[in-house]
């Protein structure tokens, strides 16, 4: 399914906020694998950990977990997963990045119209939505879906859903809530292929405030122009390749298989066939093109051409940035290889590795931060955001900047110049005084309008009853 350039009603990207826990949630690698917890695991086990440390693409000591399911915190305790500790979790991360992004933007809570969470774990009753909706008030009429289940790449693919409902609702206010709470998905037994989640995966959450509501107008960072989805789970490698299961002993974990960036890189390619012509610089369509006829022909004559290999073209060219989801070292290896990507398009994929580690469906997100904050983004960059998960699935989403943007967020201000971020600081404080009361202005007069309408039609119908009844009276 894929959105293109001249969808009726645009989809404006606002403004982030990316949650950065404290430091007394920092996991130090190296003492968790010593913590007394660790002992009940062979002296292989451990070694094994060691090895998928090491080659992680993690920071020994910058990620981040709930003091309950880091072993150098919870010493002998038994480990937190219980429901209990993953709502303490998820009201954390959540409730921060929402507060944080409604203060960036100006915008109240009573401004939001329509509410999507999405935590693939972490499944409450009430829902994450309705816990945010209560913890903000929101308004009895507010829209809300809370996602499930949809795995790591639903940051981007839950960009369909978005887009949607902006299609369906002139005027309207999207807040999109991504998060994957880790203390229900925290394994503590003997499997490796479970214990690695244990390794790889982090707390974090992120709050996207979308609109198509041009009262904005120069508050809007981008434009969604294209968006495109694809789901290759009806082959069972691709459906079985991650799962969240329990082991042989009963144990529930998330599975992942040696065949999941090999299924990734697949679902990948069919959704880069249907974007590459779209984003592709010429020169790159051309090269293709010349690849493919040249093929062909060789085919047809049997010629030593017709057994060359496809060309694949490079991405790296033709867009500005990427935001790659940073599931892992090998993940980011494999995604990179397949669109032909340098190093510096990848690094701010790798940043947010070493930094938050994989911080699943916000992973992205957290990279289109960096990028702001470190890089800046000029007015008309095209980026490209990816994301992959389970089925398997995956997303990818095409921005177009509206202006020059140098935000420094939050969770990347440690990365940036102190005379940079202040002078960033004094820009943005300057564009926080933009009138966002217009914006329930405008929401208040559309209600008002809408009933007056409804009013209006109710009436010409009684009005058409009454007539139509007296003729059949005078007829008869």
């Amino acid at each position: 399914m894929t959105a293109h350039a001249d969808m009726p009603q645009p989809v404006f990207l606002i403004d982030t906020a990316a949650f950065k826990p404290d430091d007394e949630y920092k996991v130090d690698m190296e003492a968790s694998l010593v913590s007394p917890y660790m002992q009940k695991y062979s002296p292989d086990s451990i070694e094994f950990m060691r090895r998928i440390n090491a080659r992680s693409g993690l920071g020994p000591t910058e990620t981040y977990l709930p003091h309950g399911i880091n072993p150098a915190k919870f010493g002998l305790d038994t480990p937190r997963t219980d429901l209990t500790a993953a709502e303490e979790e998820c009201r954390m991360t959540t409730v921060s990045a929402v507060k944080e992004l409604l203060a960036k933007t100006g915008l109240e809570p009573s401004g939001i119209d329509i509410l999507i969470t999405t935590c693939s774990i972490y499944s409450p009753t009430p829902s994450i939505a309705s816990m945010l909706v209560n913890a903000f008030r929101m308004r009895k009429d507010v829209q809300s879906y809370s996602l499930g289940g949809m795995g790591c790449a639903n940051g981007v693919v839950g960009m369909s859903l978005v887009r949607d409902m902006l299609q369906a609702h002139p005027n309207a206010n999207v807040l999109f809530v991504t998060t994957e709470v880790t203390s229900p998905a925290f394994y503590p037994g003997m499997d490796r292929a479970r214990q690695v989640t244990n390794l790889l995966f982090r707390m974090g959450a992120c709050a996207v405030l979308f609109s198509n509501n041009a009262s904005w107008s120069s508050r809007i960072k981008y434009t969604l122009r294209y968006n495109e989805r694809v789901h290759i789970g009806a082959s069972d490698a691709a459906y079985n390749a991650i799962h969240y299961t329990p082991d042989e002993d009963g144990i529930n974990g998330v599975f992942l298989g040696k065949d999941v960036v090999t299924e990734a890189s697949r679902a990948l390619t069919r959704a880069i066939r249907t974007i590459g012509p779209k984003v592709l610089s010429t020169h790159e369509k051309l090269r293709y093109a010349h690849s493919a006829v040249t093929r062909w022909v060789g085919r047809k004559t049997g010629s030593p051409a017709g057994n060359e290999p496809e060309y694949v073209p490079t991405f790296s060219g033709s867009l500005d940035h990427f935001l790659i989801h940073a599931g892992g070292a090998k993940v980011l290896d494999g995604l990179g290889k397949a669109l032909r990507l340098t190093e510096k398009d990848l690094e701010p994929s790798r940043a947010v590795l070493f930094e938050y580690g994989n911080v699943s469906s916000s992973s992205t997100w957290y990279t289109l931060g960096y990028v702001e904050s470190v890089r800046g983004v000029k007015r008309g960059d095209r980026i490209m955001q990816i994301g992959v998960g389970s089925g398997i699935k995956c997303g990818v989403n095409i921005w177009q900047a509206t202006r020059d943007i140098g935000d420094v967020h939050r969770a990347w201000e440690h990365r940036v110049a102190p005379e940079h971020a202040a002078a960033a600081a004094t820009t943005k404080s300057q564009r926080c005084f933009v009138d966002t009361s217009g914006l329930a202005r405008s929401h208040m007069f559309s209600r008002a309008v809408f009933v007056l309408l409804m009013a209006l039609l109710v009436g010409t119908l009684h009005v058409y009853m009454l007539l139509n009844d007296a003729q059949k009276g005078a007829q008869s």
